[in-house]
């Protein structure tokens, strides 16, 4: 399974560092507008990367997705 989390600001860096215990998925990609943010969430795992996205655009983040 893969997982696009959509902000890492406390929750979505809350989740991530409770998902880097799990072992039920096999990649994770932690998107933020800022893109430093998304970083320091995506550094608790080797399986997690960055993206920068804008949420408020559907457009945004389809073009993610795909």
């Amino acid at each position: 399974m893969r997982i696009l989390l959509v902000g890492a600001g406390g929750v979505g860096a809350a989740f991530a560092a409770i998902a880097a215990r799990r072992d039920f998925f096999e990649a994770m990609v932690v998107t933020d507008y800022d893109l430093s943010r998304a970083e320091r969430a995506a550094a608790v795992d080797p399986r997690f990367s960055a993206a920068q996205v804008d949420a408020s655009s559907a457009t945004s983040v389809a073009d993610l997705v795909r």
